[in-house]
């Protein structure tokens, strides 16, 4: 959760009033009951399901399209990990070559991915989440990132139009095995971390447990994620009909049902003693008079006007969450690219809002880490902007077109570049290297064969040196000279 407060509240971040931190976590806890709702929607507990006992032959579903909206927007634009492509486009004399290989081996060691996930899912359920930067316990730490439900941390920032960060609080309520409950808090400036402990908060008592912490990361350590402006989870604009469509099925199911069970009755005779048991089991009786008549008393319904009702509701429950209906007859599987990338357009639009605003956190979780990694000398200062965030969308691809592709823009665009557009590199840069390596092994060896005397280092740092001056040569042309 996100709160905004003015800076005057809280004059020293380092010494907050025990007033200020109580009502921080009153503001979070108010706004629990909307994000325990959403909550239970994603898990399938909806509110027909709370409707107290049913009634006989009454029968409850809920078709959790929540959960549906959520994954499979989740898994269109995070299915894949996201990669970062150092955007070097400065030459060796403005500067050292960037270098994200021990920021990325942070990510490897933890599958950041993970993370990725929970906090894209926090973001469409939600509606926003956090998530916390910390150093690992480790002999050898390294900066870690933990998701952070919205329900047990604020992140407060200046009311401001920059709405910079003040401090953030982490807290969980816990229980002793005296069955005694309380809370536990974490509060996260620009510098420090401290732990509190509290039994009530209405008496806003807080203790301090343990010492107050560097954390290195040169600010807060926590960051924000916003689904939209509005902060509105996948499916929340679609509870109503979400709601309807249960109640739909629900009385479907139970008409079925009552169908099954309906009462059998005969006009103009009377069943004699056993006829009741031999025709449920030979589903035959013999006696009855000429002008006898059974049937069964029965409910009649328009399966097919309910089944209308039923796909209206579904489209529309797909119409406003802007996905697309895997079921639908009309997605195909041999429609051609253009019609699927038509077909696939207003997810795109939807993934596209989405991917800009986690590209933000993203960068701002990179920009702590390189400022920790800095600070332990064990990296160089990055700047947010070198570095390119990439998703990769999970669409139906034609590969061959893809190799044609990258194949014809040789010579034309850089091989990272071409790389990172092909679907099984995961790490461009290394695929890159690994090129050069191979390239120059084969040299080596088709030297060694022939007998062609092999440059030494500093030839081919000459080499390289005098074909960098060519390239920097202005390209012009000279004019034709008089012959007079």
């Amino acid at each position: 959760m996100i709160l905004y407060m003015d800076r005057e509240e809280i004059p020293d971040v380092e010494a907050i009033r025990p007033e200020v931190l109580r009502y921080v976590v009153e503001q979070a806890e108010r706004a629990n009951g909307r994000f325990d709702r959403l909550h239970r929607y994603y898990r399938g507990d909806h509110d027909n399901l709370r409707r107290g006992q049913p009634e006989q032959d009454e029968v409850r579903v809920a078709v959790n399209y929540a959960k549906y909206v959520v994954d499979i927007t989740l898994g269109y634009y995070l299915g894949d990990p996201v990669k970062y492509d150092a955007n070097d486009t400065h030459d060796m004399e403005s500067g050292p070559e960037i270098d994200l290989k021990d920021l990325l081996n942070c990510y490897d060691n933890q599958q950041i991915s993970e993370v990725d996930s929970r906090v894209g899912k926090g973001m469409g359920v939600f509606g926003e989440c956090l998530e916390l930067c910390y150093a690992s316990s480790d002999a050898d730490p390294e900066p870690r990132s933990a998701y952070i439900d919205p329900r047990c941390g604020v992140l407060v920032e200046d009311s401001t139009v920059e709405h910079n960060k003040l401090f953030a609080l982490v807290w969980e309520k816990r229980e002793k095995v005296t069955r005694e409950k309380y809370y536990f808090l974490t509060v996260y400036t620009d510098r420090t971390e401290k732990d509190y402990t509290s039994t009530d908060l209405k008496t806003a008592v807080f203790h301090q447990a343990g010492e107050t912490r560097e954390h290195y990361f040169g600010e807060v350590p926590v960051i924000a994620y916003e689904n939209n402006d509005e902060r509105q989870g996948d499916f929340e604009q679609i509870i109503s009909l979400i709601d309807a469509y249960d109640d739909l099925m629900s009385n479907r199911f139970t008409d079925k049902k009552k169908f099954v069970d309906a009462l059998l009755v005969f006009f103009g005779m009377s069943l004699r003693e056993g006829d009741e048991e031999r025709l449920l089991k030979d589903k035959f009786i013999d006696g009855a008079p000429l002008d006898a008549k059974v049937e069964y008393i029965q409910k009649t319904f328009d399966e097919s006007s309910v089944q209308v009702l039923a796909d209206a509701a579904v489209r529309e429950m797909h119409k406003m969450t802007l996905t697309v209906d895997m079921s639908d007859e009309s997605f195909a599987g041999n429609s051609s690219g253009q019609a699927l990338k038509l077909k696939l357009l207003t997810m795109n639009l939807l993934v596209k809002n989405k991917m800009r605003r986690m590209e933000r956190g993203l960068k701002e979780r990179l920009a702590l880490y390189n400022r920790w990694l800095t600070t332990m000398g064990t990296m160089r200062e990055v700047s947010p902007s070198d570095v390119d965030v990439v998703f990769a969308l999970s669409t139906p691809i034609n590969e061959a077109e893809i190799v044609q592709l990258v194949t014809s823009l040789q010579g034309i665009v850089d091989d990272e570049t071409l790389l990172s557009q092909l679907w099984f590199i995961r790490d461009p840069a290394e695929a890159v290297e690994n090129v050069r390596r191979q390239q120059a092994e084969k040299q080596a060896a088709y030297q060694q064969t022939f007998g062609v005397p092999q440059q030494t280092e500093d030839e081919d740092a000459e080499q390289a040196s005098q074909q960098e001056g060519e390239r920097k040569k202005p390209v012009g042309f000279q004019l034709p000279q008089d012959n007079e």
